[in-house]
């Protein structure tokens, strides 16, 4: 998304230039002293800049080719915004804040304005309730408001969310509740994708936007590992841990078996609805 791109290469900018300005002073005292020259590397930069970034694609790029396939936006199938008063654990309020965001995707990307003002106010009501607020800027309520009509700009405002969530948690030190909303993000949007239609496994192209998810529920499952006996993550981690094995099955990357997607459907059916209530 283009919001993104301009984010890791602004947050690049940004890092580099600390860095930078770091060793040109250390730079100037060790060339007096030794006459000798610090060198930035690459690596270093890539480093301090990827620990923040969200790691998995925007869900928009699974709304969106759901959209391009014209599949119609279905008003039930997404998870109720008026419930987010209803979630009191940090687990679950993490969780379901990632399911939100999937969704206030799902509803941007089909232009269903109504919807997004929803999403974005259950959103809203769970970051505060995760003591989150501060990870978004005062003026964004009213953005969403003002560009509510304007698909490009709404999505690269949602687009932000996104990021600016992932990237407050750890940085204050809440790298599990991040994993929880990302989480949350991959149950929804494999979730509306298997649930789109009432016969996924007869469309190719809905195959196709299921496997495109594959390689990045993978890789969040080898993120998770080292905290795969956390009280906070354990489930979370056996759950993503399930998909991939349900992905494993049969090798490939244009091609599911229907048993896999019969498996895959009944498996983040009873994983969402237990998170989803």
């Amino acid at each position: 998304m283009r919001t993104l791109k301009a984010f890791k290469l602004s947050l690049w900018i940004v890092a580099f230039g600390i860095l930078a300005s770091g060793f040109y002073s250390c730079g100037n005292r060790s060339q007096k002293n030794s006459k000798e020259r610090l060198e930035i590397s690459d690596e270093m930069i890539e480093q301090e800049v990827e620990e923040y970034i969200y790691p998995l694609p925007s869900t928009f790029e699974v709304t969106n080719m759901l959209n391009e396939i014209e599949a119609s936006y279905i008003f039930d199938i997404a998870s109720d915004p008026e419930k987010a008063g209803s979630y009191f654990t940090e687990k679950s309020r993490a969780i379901n804040l990632g399911v939100y965001i999937a969704d206030l995707a799902y509803a941007t990307t089909y232009n269903q304005t109504s919807e997004v003002q929803d999403y974005f106010r259950a959103i809203e009501r769970l970051t505060r309730e995760l003591d989150m607020s501060a990870a978004f800027s005062s003026d964004l309520p009213a953005k969403i408001t003002e560009n509510i009509k304007n698909k490009e700009e709404l999505t690269d405002l949602v687009t932000t969310v996104f990021q600016d969530a992932y990237s407050f948690m750890n940085e204050h030190g809440r790298t599990e509740l991040s994993f929880l909303v990302l989480a949350g993000t991959v149950y929804e949007g494999l979730f509306l994708t298997t649930h789109i239609s009432e016969n996924t496994f007869q469309n190719p192209r809905l195959i196709e936007t299921i496997l495109f998810q594959k390689e990045h529920i993978l890789k969040l499952g080898e993120m998770m590992e080292k905290y795969r006996d956390s009280e906070l993550l354990s489930e979370t981690w056996l759950n993503i841990s399930a998909i991939n094995e349900i992905y494993a099955l049969e090798e490939g990357t244009t091609s599911m078996t229907e048993e896999q997607v019969t498996k895959l459907t009944e498996t983040i059916t009873q994983i969402r609805n237990k998170q989803v209530r």
